[in-house]
């Protein structure tokens, strides 16, 4: 059984391209460094238990930094509303989905984002206009776009949800 869709948006993420290209060369040179030390570790004789453990490390922060690289030249922020409300951060190696039931969400509201740090905003790791509020907390959506766009936005949605719990 599928749900029908009552409202979709898909806002594309605008490209910090300092950060991107910063991004891209610090994965480039890290793979050549991630290379250099595993085959260190494979061609020598005596083993080293603190470069498994370096080259892991090496690994798991090449992975991190090429998510948010992803994220910024293909970087889709969703809003889906059908039975539910879903938030989806998508285009990038770890896709990031939240659900609102509509008994859960209490309002919707459109803000400059102050509450979240520079650098989390700077890298397009969080923050966004377009605020949920549910269940105490809040959800932000809606990083790139204008004050204007996000406000036309969360009126269709207030009033699609509003219309869906009244009906």
């Amino acid at each position: 059984m599928e749900n029908k869709i009552l409202y979709k948006i898909d806002i594309k993420k605008t490209t910090s391209w300092p950060l991107a290209i910063f991004l891209g060369l610090f994965l480039f040179s890290g793979i050549g460094i991630l290379g250099t030390i595993i085959y260190g570790i494979i061609s020598e004789s005596q083993s080293f238990d603190e470069f498994y453990f370096f080259a892991f490390i090496f690994l798991v922060v090449l992975i991190i930094v090429a998510d948010i690289f992803l994220w910024q030249l293909k970087g889709v922020e969703s809003i889906i509303i059908d039975n539910e409300i879903r938030l989806i951060r998508h285009g990038k190696l770890f896709e990031m989905k939240r659900s609102i039931k509509f008994n859960e969400f209490e309002s919707i509201q459109v803000a400059n984002d102050t509450d979240s740090p520079f650098w989390i905003k700077v890298y397009g790791l969080g923050g966004g206009k377009i605020i949920f509020n549910y269940l105490g907390r809040k959800a932000k959506i809606g990083q790139d776009i204008s004050i204007d766009y996000a406000e036309i936005v969360a009126d269709e949605i207030d009033r699609i949800i509003t219309q869906y719990k009244i009906g």
